[in-house]
């Protein structure tokens, strides 16, 4: 008796589970789709900033608006992988008048929208110090001199302290940014230089050429290490 009426409570159960499990199937195809086409229009959009870092020059309006929809596209869709994402968007906008001068009217619009694409980009994954050194960047492009450009200062050289790629532009931002940053800030720059004068002779290279620039040649040769300055016959 029991046994008939297990099965009869497993034929009534059957059809919903199934339906159950059909659902989560399609929902499962679903979000596996979709992360695949976020995750090709996010190639796509890399490529073009691939492409723009190594020519160096501004991108066609084509391009960018191409890249820009691949980014966004790729945002949109994305469901893991927001931070990353958004960092790309970010700096998709950027490139679109990265040619005009700090402060220029005319790239107002896209630089704040790097801006808001980055610190979305920070809530997702505030450990990542390419963002932070990012958003100063874009910062010193609009000229916004705040605690805001402060702490990406901060934040970048606290959470990158070995590596290049963070420790090269952070030098550089503070070096174009000088007359604007105090004591401390300007230590930190130093520190940023040193490192990247011992890992990247290239990149340090193009960092002297902005310390000559802002007339900070003999501040170099005062508070850097002498054994790295004299190998490159910098300081008499």
């Amino acid at each position: 008796m029991s046994t008939v009426s297990e099965h009869g409570a497993f034929q009534r159960y059957r059809r919903p589970f199934a339906a159950a499990l059909g659902l989560v199937a399609l929902a499962l195809i679903a979000v596996s789709a979709t992360t695949l086409l976020a995750s090709m229009h996010a190639s796509q959009a890399q490529m073009f900033l691939d492409d723009w870092g190594k020519k160096g020059v501004l991108p066609s309006d084509q391009a960018w608006r191409v890249a820009a929809q691949a980014a966004e596209r790729a945002t949109a869709l994305s469901v893991t992988t927001q931070g990353e994402y958004l960092d790309r968007l970010g700096r998709v906008y950027e490139w679109q008048h990265v040619t005009l001068p700090f402060g220029a009217a005319a790239a107002t619009e896209s630089r704040q929208k790097a801006l808001a694409a980055y610190r979305s980009s920070i809530e997702a994954r505030p450990l990542w110090p390419y963002t932070w050194v990012q958003l100063a960047f874009v910062k010193l492009r609009l000229l916004e001199f705040d605690q805001e450009f402060d702490h990406a200062l901060q934040q970048a050289s606290q959470l990158g302290p070995t590596r290049v790629r963070v420790q090269a532009p952070l030098a550089e931002i503070s070096f174009i940014a000088w007359p604007q940053l105090d004591d401390r800030q300007q230590a930190v720059a130093w520190d940023a230089f040193e490192f990247t004068l011992r890992q990247d002779s290239r990149r340090a290279a193009r960092l002297k050429g902005l310390i000559d620039q802002a007339g900070l040649t003999d501040e170099m040769c005062r508070v850097v290490d002498s054994e790295l300055t004299a190998r490159r016959k910098w300081c008499s």
